[in-house]
């Protein structure tokens, strides 16, 4: 029987569906705050479901009665979702709406807790209608510049829109473009399916809402790359600088140069593997072999140094940007140890004489130079923090 973190027990029916949606979930739906009803319930038998939405999540309460396992759970939209109302879009103008309701009400007509997919099922139908809910909204806004924009990127295979209003942020609207972006070298690379990589490169545009103004197209919105965290050991997109955006330019002008850019830059990085392994290659003959490695990126190598009597181990870290950016080196003795039992280490160096244009073997004579006259400054402050200990 499953339990949460908390040690309370799942209901048993429960616990089979929440491994199903953990393992078949094809979007990075999270599972939150498992918990009971009330104090003396015997089982925890609601949690909340982080739904994704336009690259953020919405949270739905999931509710069901422990007491009756066999009846269908009730799903709790937030306070701003008072006006979604999923089974309604049965009429809506749009076929997949249409089904995607017709599909809810069947699930839930149907239900059985020994279907363990039912779960997932309805949460990814009312998924589907949440969209579709939410870009009905965006395109009934009195917004000249939202309006335009929709005119241009309707179309958009992908396309997910939001719209924020009340509480305590600005009115605006948030707009989600997929990227076409090859990534099946990435997920080779980070030893995934591209299932994991399903959302791919997502560009996240924010508009603030101009009501009532006419439409000069003269102010930027906010944009902000996205991608899965599974990408970020070979191409990192904070690392990504994104085209200017230029005066009385639209999103169908803006996102083909996006694109173009992020493909190169992604073949960069592919490439920068196999420079990575090139220059890991070139510390043997000059260190000896490494003691551990990571042969895959080829993003963590550890070699260990002997100065006289001194030995100590270097831990190599090399960026996804290498060799535009060089290895961050740190030092850490194999003899000397602080109050707690732990090596001492030193602190990262990335700083030292360094060029994206040698050669490997040359790269790695000069790391070799450099330790050879940092090692004795490391072995006194090894010494000197052993006896202040």
């Amino acid at each position: 029987m499953g339990s949460n973190p908390k040690g309370v027990p799942i209901m048993p029916a429960l616990v089979p569906q929440l491994e199903y949606l953990r393992a078949y979930c094809p979007v990075p739906m999270r599972i939150e705050n498992i918990r009971k009803g009330h104090t003396n319930a015997v089982y925890a038998d609601r949690f909340t479901a982080c739904i994704p939405c336009c690259i953020d999540h919405v949270r739905w309460d999931v509710v069901y009665n422990y007491q009756n396992p066999e009846l269908p759970p009730d799903v709790v939209f937030g306070a701003e979702d008072q006006d979604f109302q999923p089974l309604l879009f049965v009429g809506d103008d749009n076929p997949a709406a249409q089904a995607a309701a017709h599909g809810a009400w069947t699930i839930l007509r149907d239900w059985t807790a020994k279907d363990y997919s039912r779960l997932l099922r309805l949460l990814l139908e009312l998924r589907s209608l949440y969209l579709r809910h939410q870009r009905k909204r965006v395109e009934f806004i009195e917004d000249p510049r939202v309006r335009f924009e929709i005119g241009t990127i309707s179309a958009m295979e992908g396309l997910e829109m939001r719209l924020f209003t009340g509480g305590d942020r600005a009115e605006e609207v948030q707009f989600a473009i997929p990227l076409e972006v090859d990534l099946s070298q990435v997920a080779r690379r980070v030893g995934t399916s591209s299932s994991k990589l399903w959302s791919g490169i997502s560009l996240q545009v924010t508009f603030a809402l101009q009501r009532g103004q006419s439409f000069t197209g003269e102010k930027a919105p906010q944009l902000k790359l996205h991608a899965p965290p599974a990408m970020r050991e070979v191409f990192d997109v904070d690392d990504v600088k994104l085209p200017t955006w230029a005066d009385r330019m639209c999103l169908m002008e803006y996102v083909p140069s996006v694109q173009d850019n992020l493909k190169a830059q992604v073949r960069d990085a592919i490439n920068s593997v196999g420079l990575r392994k090139n220059f890991v290659e070139a510390l043997a003959p000059v260190f000896g072999r490494p003691l551990e490695l990571e042969t895959n990126l080829f993003r963590r190598v550890t070699i260990m140094v002997t100065s006289g009597l001194f030995c100590f181990l270097i831990h190599f870290s090399l960026p996804t940007q290498f060799p535009k950016q060089q290895p961050t080196l740190t030092f850490q003795s194999s003899q000397h140890f602080d109050a707690r039992g732990r090596p001492i280490t030193s602190r990262p160096y990335i700083e030292y004489p360094w060029s994206p244009r040698w050669d490997s073997g040359h790269m790695a004579q000069r790391v070799f130079e450099f330790v050879l006259d940092e090692c004795d400054k490391f072995k006194k402050y090894c010494n000197d923090a052993v006896q202040l200990r």
